[in-house]
C-alpha cells in the first residue's frame, strides 16, 4: 500500500520516500531542504517534532518560509492524498503559504482509500478543518494554460516513517 501511495504521489508531480526511522526522515528532509534553508513547521504534531526542525534552516513565519513542515494525519494510496486537519500548533499556513510542503507520516497512517480516511478522521473529535493535499497547487485559465504554485505550494513531498 505505501509504494502504491508513493507511486500515485509521483504520478501527480509530489515526491514520496519511505525511511526507516526518524534519523533517515531528517537526512531526507534536510536533503529536500538544502542548504541556508528557511522554514516553518507544526510544533503541534509529535513526529514532526522529533526531527528537531529549528535546526534545519532558519525558521520563519509561513509567508516568509520556503519550505512548511507538516504532519499529515493520512495518506490515502489510491491517489497519494495528503489528508491534513489542524489544530493547536499545526497552522494551514504551514503547508500552504510556503513554496515546498514537505509532510511526515506514519507508514501504518497510509490507508487505501478516501473514504477510509476521512471516516477516521471524523470517527474522533471533529477537527476545526481538514484539507486533502494531492500534489502541488495547481490552476489552469480559460486558455487552459497550467499554472503551478498559484493557491499553494509548488512542491509537495511525502516522507513515509517504518
Amino acid at each position: 500500500m505505501i509504494d502504491a501511495f508513493i507511486a500515485a504521489l509521483v504520478a501527480d508531480g509530489g515526491q514520496g520516500v519511505r525511511v526507516a526511522d526518524i534519523a533517515a526522515a531528517r537526512a531526507q528532509i534536510a536533503g529536500l531542504l538544502g542548504r541556508d534553508a528557511t522554514l516553518c513547521f507544526w510544533d503541534g504534531d509529535p513526529l514532526v517534532q522529533l526531527l528537531d526542525p529549528a535546526s534545519l534552516g532558519r525558521v520563519t513565519a509561513p509567508a516568509q518560509a520556503g519550505a512548511g513542515i507538516t504532519g499529515a494525519d493520512y495518506g490515502v494510496a489510491a491517489t497519494g492524498t495528503l489528508v491534513l486537519t489542524y489544530g493547536t500548533g499545526r497552522s494551514r499556513a504551514t503547508g500552504l503559504l510556503p513554496d515546498v510542503h514537505i509532510a511526515v507520516l506514519a507508514a501504518d497512517r497510509i490507508l487505501p482509500t478516501l473514504e477510509e480516511a476521512v471516516a477516521r478522521v471524523y470517527a474522533g473529535d471533529v477537527p476545526r478543518a481538514m484539507t486533502l493535499v494531492t500534489g502541488a497547487s495547481a490552476t489552469s485559465d480559460i486558455e487552459k494554460i497550467r499554472v503551478v504554485g498559484a493557491h499553494g505550494p509548488r512542491q509537495v513531498a511525502a516522507v513515509i516513517v517504518g
